[in-house]
Order: C-alpha cells, then structure tokens, then sequence
C-alpha cells in the first residue's frame, strides 16, 4: 500500500509544471501563456532581444539565429557563431569570425565589404579604408556612401573637406564629378565655397558672376571679388564690393546699403548704421531687430537689456515688437525671460496678469515669485505658497506642503 501511495505521488509530480517564482532578477519577464511558464526577457541592445531560446528584433523573430552565442554589435549589427545581421535580417555570405563594424556606417569580413547592410560588389576587404566625410577607397577604386566613383583614381585620391575631394586630375562634390573644376588649383575657401585658377563654386556650382583672381572671404558666409558681393553663392544686387563691409551676426553694409543677411533693409541709413549684438541693430533714426525695423523713435537711444528685450528713452521691445503700456525709464531685464517695470511684470515679451512687480524676483529653472503667487515660465502654479516656496534643481521645487515639477504638483 505505502509503495504504490509513493509510485502515485511520484507520477503526479512528475506531470506538474515546474512553477518558476515571480522574481525578475534585474530583467523583466515575460509569461508563455499556453503552459504557464515564465521566460526571462533580456535586452541586447539596438532593438534586439532574447526571450527563452528566442531572438527578436523589434518583435519580430530573427529567424534560426543562435541564442546561445548571439550578440549584438552596433549600427543594427550583431551576429551569432555562423551568422551575421542587419536589423534583424541575416546578411547572405557574411563570415560571423571575421565580420567587423568600421564606421559611417561600413562593415565587412575577410572577403566582402559592406554598406548598411548592403554588400558592395566592387569593394576590395583587404585594402579597404574610411576616409571620412562619407568617402572611402580600397587599393583601386573609390566609393562615397557605398557607391562607386567610376572616374576616381584611388592611388591619387584624397579628401578635402565639406563635402569635395579630388585626385590628381578631378575635383568631386558629395561623390559627383564637378566637371569645370580644376584639379591642380582647386581649393577650399569656407562656408560651401570653392575656386581653381578660373571659377568660383558654391556648393558644387559655377558662380558665374565671380571672378576667381580677387574672390575673398570677407566674414560670416560674406564673399567678394573686385567688383561684386556674394552671400550663399548669390550675388547681393547693388552691393559694393570696395566699401563692403561685415559688422556681426548677420549684418553688414557699403557705404550707401545695409544688409542682413545678404538681404537689403531698405530703410537702414547704411553711414550711421551699427549692430548692437543679439539680433539688434541701429542706426541714426531707427532700431531694428533681425533686420526689421522696431521702432518709430530716435535709434541712438536704443540700449540692450538682454532675454530679447531693448529699449529706447520712450518704447520698450520684445524682439521686433513693440510692449504696449510698458515705461521705458523704469524697464529691465531680470533673467530667464522676466522683465519688469515699476508697475508690470513679463514673460518673454507677455505681461502676467497677476504679478505683483514690487515684490516680483525670479528663482531660477523658469520659476518666479511675488509676496503671494508662484509663476513657472510665466504662468501661475495654482495652490502654490509663495512665502514657503523654492526652487530645487532640475525642474523640481518646493513649498511647505507640496512637490513640483516643471510647475506642476507631484505629490
């Protein structure tokens, strides 16, 4: 009796299933739900993952790949001990012992070259090399983004920067060709431009206007030669190329023209005009922000506040607009984005409604505070206590009986 109790006992727990405890162990887990079964669920990295004695890659499963000896590499890379794969799709021929990831996106084994995830028939592995700037050679051939160059000599070939390389014989832009560009004379001027001992380019095209013997930097993406000026590979019209010059963050003028931009501001007086730093500009008559003109009184009087603010001795602006009601002799700039005057308190060029300016002061991370009422970026936090009220770091602040969050209550 007792021996076939224990024979009985021993089939049924030899039937059950093994029940795995609910412990992650640093990994979450994941229930098979046709047998109850709990599968350890560990990241790989780059979208890929392993479940039980599955691989996936963004969900979906890396067909016959080896769970045992996967692993991910980088770039959507990985492989296992045969096998080597590309966001999730098995690269056909690729040898998993010589397999190695380079860089812009190029791999290869001992025997092929690869280009996200794409073999590249010409491609020679034993010679290949980056360059940089996408382009790359192998002891014959070069090839930018995967793609032959069929006319580049590889022996002469090297990289010149933004874009251009050339060889003993041709200058390309971005892997093309450029057909009138000469090889021995060809150089790099900065900000996109290029010239030989003939043309001047920008971007890759023939700048027909410009003569390549005087052409010359002149500052901020400004070119000239002796006779015309050129901003992004565009004649400026009427501009003169011999009083021409560059006065900051995007200004500049001649003796009769201001610019911005390589854009005229009509209205500009050009003798009196000067940039004042942080889009703001003046001349003898009129302020501007951006080369837009924003106000109506006398632009000697214009001071910069900081935070987009500036004003005159009787207007105050916010960028290029006017702040209606505000008074000028009493307006300034506190920080991040509050200003006030005697009466009123802004945020970034809006005044809000319920500030107090007298007791107004500004904490830090967009937070601000009055005798009684608490302001993130400009907008009141309901409920908070101003007399209590701090800012912690990081977005978080604090009064006696609550937590927030970038202005919001967490607690």
């Amino acid at each position: 009796m007792i021996k076939t109790a224990l024979k009985i006992l021993a089939l049924t727990l030899s039937i059950m299933p093994a029940a795995i405890p609910n412990v992650s162990l640093g990994n979450p887990i994941v229930k098979d739900q046709p047998n109850g079964f709990f599968l350890f669920q560990q990241e790989l990295g780059g979208g890929y993952i392993k479940i039980g004695n599955q691989i996936l890659y963004k969900g979906q499963e890396v067909k016959d790949a080896s769970v045992s000896s996967f692993k991910y590499l980088k770039d959507g890379y990985a492989k296992d001990a045969w096998k080597v794969y590309f966001q999730g799709n098995m690269l056909k021929d690729a040898s998993a012992s010589s397999f190695q990831v380079l860089t812009d996106g190029y791999t290869k084994d001992n025997w092929k070259v690869y280009f996200r995830g794409e073999p590249i028939p010409e491609a020679s592995a034993s010679s290949f090399q980056i360059l940089g700037g996408h382009y790359t050679k192998d002891s014959w051939k070069v090839f930018y983004r995967g793609k032959l160059i069929p006319s580049a000599s590889a022996s002469s070939f090297k990289l010149l920067g933004d874009g251009y390389s050339k060889d003993s014989w041709k200058v390309y832009f971005r892997g093309e060709l450029l057909q009138e560009a000469s090889a021995s004379s060809f150089e790099i001027l900065g900000d996109h431009y290029t010239k030989d001992s003939w043309k001047v380019f920008y971007r890759g095209q023939v700048i027909k206007e410009a003569s390549a013997s005087t052409f010359v930097l002149v500052g901020e993406s400004y070119y000239k030669d002796s006779w015309k000026v050129f901003y992004r590979g565009q004649v400026i019209p009427n501009a003169s190329a011999s009083t021409f010059k560059v006065l900051g963050d995007g200004y500049s003028r001649d003796s009769w023209k201001t610019f911005y931009f390589g854009k005229e501001i009509a209205e500009a007086n050009a003798s009196s005009f000067e940039n004042l730093g942080q889009g703001y500009a003046k001349d003898r008559w009129n302020s501007y922000y951006k080369g837009q003109k924003n106000g109506q009184q006398g632009g000697t009087a214009v001071k910069i506040l900081g935070g987009g603010y500036a004003k005159d001795n009787w207007e105050v602006f916010y960028k290029n607009e006017k702040l209606k009601g505000a008074t000028a002799s009493s307006f300034d700039y506190i920080a991040d984005g509050y200003a006030k005057d005697r009466w009123e308190v802004y945020y970034q060029g809006i005044k809000i409604a319920d500030a107090t300016a007298s007791s107004f002061t500004v904490l830090g991370g967009g937070y601000a505070k009055d005798r009684w009422e608490v302001f993130y970026r400009g907008q009141k936090v309901e409920d908070a206590a101003a007399s209590s009220f701090e800012y912690l770091e990081k977005g978080y602040a604090k009064d006696r009986w609550n937590r927030y969050y970038h202005g919001e209550k967490v607690n």
